[in-house]
């Protein structure tokens, strides 16, 4: 394995671009695009994902150099000199997430639905962008000391040009391990969509835990990373809101009133049983009030038979009317 510097993609003039910087921008575009698609067909406006992704990125800047600040990343003479390195992944997703928030619960969206169309592509967007701390050489873990351990994309070279276990490589796995978990398993098997993306960020922080502890590049805050510390409280957020909302479901289905549609349907059933056996009392009565007509071979007796009189045919009658 050869360490060649190539974090510089190209120069105009004396303005460098670098391949961080670009593949930040191609994650960013690609989550934007697979949201963009997946919006299609759903109950949220036009054109959402470009009005998030033009709301989100100046907070998230704005977040990510807060918390590089905070956690000694950046300095503070620095803070608005963007042309020096130093931006928290989780300081730009806290900003952003909250811009956001804001702007769906103004325009009326419902949370739940958005963050279930986003969540593929955010998650593939942070897949991208990580290959840029490849080119940046950080985001690295322990020295590889076995010979047969020194292999792209395992092992990879680190700021001090020796080779290290290529932790951002690990990430890029989790990300794609969760994509492929929404579409065969959490789209099928979990009802509440807000739910889909909240398990997609829990896995996440979980795994991204235990690449951060063998991290050799960050900032430490005590025995923890500033990062895991971040990681933690994002895990307990989501547990919090993943058993905030169970509770209301299994209220809703035991209170699970019938729908007006069914008490009709109920209601017309015994009305509809109970029609002919409110005719057939009738129809017998009324026959039971006609006299039979003799037939040729009935008896002299009862040809002969005396025929009612008036009082008692109406009373006859009028009985079976009633």
């Amino acid at each position: 394995m050869k360490g060649p510097n190539f974090d510089i993609a190209f120069s105009i003039g004396k303005l460098h671009i670098y391949w961080y910087a670009i593949l930040l921008a191609l994650g960013i575009a690609v989550a934007m695009l697979f949201t963009d698609r997946r919006a299609k067909g759903r109950k949220v406006p036009k054109d959402i994902a470009l009005d998030l992704c033009i709301l989100a990125l100046p907070f998230g800047i704005l977040g990510g150099r807060l918390f590089a600040c905070l956690s000694g990343m950046v300095t503070r003479n620095n803070f608005f000199d963007l042309s020096r390195p130093g931006l928290s992944f989780f300081g730009a997703m806290f900003f952003g997430a909250v811009a956001i928030l804001v702007y769906l619960k103004h325009r009326k969206v419902q949370v739940g639905e958005m963050l279930d169309i986003a969540a593929p592509g955010i998650f593939a967007g942070i897949g991208i962008s990580v290959w840029g701390d490849f080119f940046n050489r950080n985001h690295y873990g322990p020295l590889v000391q076995k010979a047969s351990h020194k292999w792209f994309p395992l092992a990879t070279f680190g700021s001090d040009l020796k080779i290290h276990y290529a932790a951002f490589f690990y990430e890029f796995l989790l990300c794609v391990v969760l994509i492929v978990l929404y579409y065969v398993v959490l789209r099928k098997m979990v009802q509440r969509k807000a739910n889909r993306f909240l398990l997609m960020a829990l896995i996440y922080c979980l795994g991204r835990f235990c690449i951060d502890a063998i991290r050799q590049d960050l900032v430490m805050v005590g025995p923890l990373a500033f990062d895991q510390i971040c990681e933690i409280v994002v895990v307990v957020l989501c547990l919090a809101l993943l058993l905030l909302k169970r509770a209301p479901e299994k209220i809703d289905e035991e209170e699970v009133e019938p729908s007006p549609a069914t008490e009709g349907e109920a209601t017309e059933k015994p009305d509809e049983a109970s029609e002919p056996a409110a005719e057939q009392p009738e129809e017998a009565k009324e026959e039971a009030a006609v006299p039979s007509e003799p037939t040729e071979g009935d008896a002299p007796e009862e040809k002969t038979a005396e025929k009612p009189s008036p009082e008692a045919a109406e009373e006859t009658s009028f009985s079976g009317l009633n």
